[in-house]
């Protein structure tokens, strides 16, 4: 008996041993990794979601390549290879970017960071032309409806233009840095262990590909333009509906009355009446 308990006491030992060697090992390995995340941040991102509308029509060519910007947390950004075994071919590459601060209104400017150390900021000193592509597959949206992210139905943007590097100290790199710390908490890391600097995306040509039919193209103008909000349209759509047409009763000067009926189930919960 007092052999069997002084083996199972020894087994014991030895795992307690072997687990405090491995806490301390991801320890280790986890602390070389502190300087990539914001302060009091796990390895989980928390609080990725946008509270946004639902999409425009696919006929809104504009209201749509709005509508996936402001949704957009990353974009896959192509440029034109410095790499001597690859040089002049396309090279593409996961950008962090932000149009806006989170729940902010839409600016249908991207912002986004950039550093020396990778291949893409090498690329764009020499040639700064680029094209990025945003789906709305990003947040898998169009595959949790069993839509293939290849199908047209599964909108997406091509956006071409220049990286243009931002003035510190200026309004517009302020906006954009505040834009980029809201959405990447991370990034505030990255200034000060990479060097990173601040971009933005000056459009001159926007591809939107919605629908069966081939890609359409929008104007920097029509873009720039358009609401990417369709919550308010929708209000005011459910609002209008919500009426039947007024009857005129009685139409002389001197008396006159207008009835207003409002379909059962109706949203209004309020009537405010002008005479």
């Amino acid at each position: 008996m007092l052999r069997f308990c002084g083996i199972f006491f020894g087994i014991l030992l030895v795992l307690v041993v072997l687990s405090g060697i491995e806490t301390r090992s991801q320890y280790r390995v986890d602390e070389e990794f502190d300087a990539f995340l914001p302060d009091g941040a796990g390895n989980e991102v928390t609080g990725n979601e946008l509270t946004e509308s639902s999409p425009p029509p696919y006929t809104e060519y504009a209201k749509m390549a709005r509508y996936l910007v402001h949704k957009a947390e990353w974009v896959s950004m192509g440029s034109l290879s410095t790499v001597e075994a690859i040089k002049g071919y396309p090279m593409v590459n996961i950008i962090a970017a932000a149009d806006s601060a989170r729940d902010a209104p839409s600016t249908g400017t991207l912002y986004f960071y950039l550093t020396m150390l990778d291949y893409t900021a090498q690329d764009l000193k020499k040639d700064n032309r680029l094209t990025v592509l945003l789906s709305m597959d990003q947040d898998l949206e169009c595959s949790k409806k069993g839509i293939d992210p290849m199908e047209p139905t599964c909108a997406r943007i091509m956006i071409s233009g220049r990286a243009v590097r931002l003035e510190e100290g200026t309004d517009e790199f302020t906006f954009g840095k505040n834009a980029m710390f809201s959405r990447h908490p991370a990034a505030k890391h990255w200034l000060d262990e990479h060097n990173f600097f601040l971009c933005k995306l000056d459009i001159v040509q926007i591809a939107v590909l919605d629908y069966y039919g081939g890609p359409h193209y929008v104007t920097v103008e029509e873009y720039m333009n358009a609401n990417p909000d369709t919550r308010s349209a929708k209000s005011q759509l459910a609002q209008r509906d919500a009426f039947d047409a007024p009857q005129v009763i009685s139409n002389s000067d001197s008396d006159r009355t207008i009835t207003i009926k409002i379909k059962k189930d109706s949203p209004v919960r309020h009537i405010n009446l002008e005479v």
